[in-house]
Parts: structure tokens; C-alpha cells; sequence
């Protein structure tokens, strides 16, 4: 699995004051091609959130689909391909102010042929609140709505840097299985 560091402040570990590990998926359905991506608090992002305690990665992950989109995958439907680590001096956290944090973010590709089941969905009030949405798209469609994104939202920098990065990664990957695929 490959590691992308994004530290442009230069935190050292001693500096951290907390860490928050979380997992995000491209969700890819079979059927169409498309991948789910979120539209959150002006925002766009893949689905997935933080690690509950005692979670596993696989466990947050299964767990965050089946609360956002309504889907329901295995285990061995769940692929990691990317760690970013996301250093953040002076993040304005709710909890305790401004605080030196590192966001680990794990990536995994997901296969699935299931569509969102809104039946299923469980979102927080503060989802609702600011408006989830997910819905399946081309890649091509997504980096383009996030790359003309109007938000406001301070958080669009790191969020949109993930999503590309992980878009970008991908992609990366797919060449590579096109080209094994060749031999």
C-alpha cells in the first residue's frame, strides 16, 4: 500500500497533540462503472469517516457504507491502496481549539453492484443538517465538480487534496492491472 505525507508546516511527532485515524473507499458498482461520492457541508469527498474505538479499519468502513449509502459489503470486497498522512498544525478542533493534529486516512477500493438504499441509510443530525448527499458518478464528473466546488468552507484545501489524491492513485493502479493484464 502506498503512503503519501502531506506535512508543509513540518510537525514533528513530539508536537502532535491528537490523532484521528479514518478510512474512505471509491466505491465502484459493476454495473455502471460509476463511483459514490459525498456532497457534505459544501464539500465533496468519498464515502467514510472516522474509526470508532475498537473498530478495525475494514469494520469503519463497512459500517460507514452501510450508514451513507445504504450498502452492504463483505470484507474481502474491501481493497486498501493508500495511507495519507495529513499533518495539521493549529487545526481548529470543536473539542479543544487549536490543537497539532495528524489525520491518518486510509484508502480502499470497494466492488459492489448494490445501487444506494436510502432504507438502509443512518445519518448523524449533523448530516442531515448540512446536507449529505451521495450519489454515483464518473470519475470525470467528480473531479470536475470538485475542481469548480464554490464552497467557502475552510476545509475545502485538505478535503480536496485527499479526494484528487486518491483519485489520482487510482488511477495509477488501474494503468498498472491494465498493463499485468497485458503481459
Amino acid at each position: 500500500m502506498k503512503q503519501i505525507d502531506f506535512n508543509e508546516t513540518k510537525l514533528t511527532d513530539t508536537e502532535i497533540d491528537k490523532v484521528v485515524r479514518k478510512v474512505r473507499a471509491i466505491v465502484i458498482n459493476n454495473k455502471t462503472n460509476q463511483m459514490l461520492v459525498v456532497h457534505y457541508a459544501g464539500l465533496y469527498m468519498l464515502p467514510g469517516g472516522s474509526i470508532d474505538n475498537g473498530e478495525t479499519e475494514v469494520e469503519a468502513l463497512r459500517r460507514e457504507l452501510l450508514e451513507e449509502a445504504g450498502i452492504e459489503v463483505e470484507a474481502q470486497q474491501t481493497v486498501p491502496y493508500l495511507l495519507i498522512n495529513s499533518y495539521d498544525r493549529n487545526y481548529f478542533d470543536r473539542k479543544s481549539g487549536n490543537i497539532n493534529r495528524l489525520t491518518q486516512t486510509t484508502f480502499f477500493v470497494v466492488s459492489t453492484e448494490q445501487d444506494i438504499d436510502e432504507t438502509k441509510k443512518k445519518l448523524t443530525e449533523s448530516e442531515k443538517e448540512k446536507n449529505h448527499t451521495i450519489k454515483y458518478m464518473n470519475l470525470s464528473v467528480a473531479r470536475y465538480l470538485i475542481e469548480t466546488n464554490p464552497t467557502d468552507n475552510p476545509k475545502r484545501k485538505q478535503f480536496d487534496r485527499e479526494i484528487l489524491t486518491a483519485f489520482n492513485e487510482y488511477a495509477r493502479m488501474k494503468k498498472i492491472d491494465k498493463k499485468e493484464l497485458e503481459k
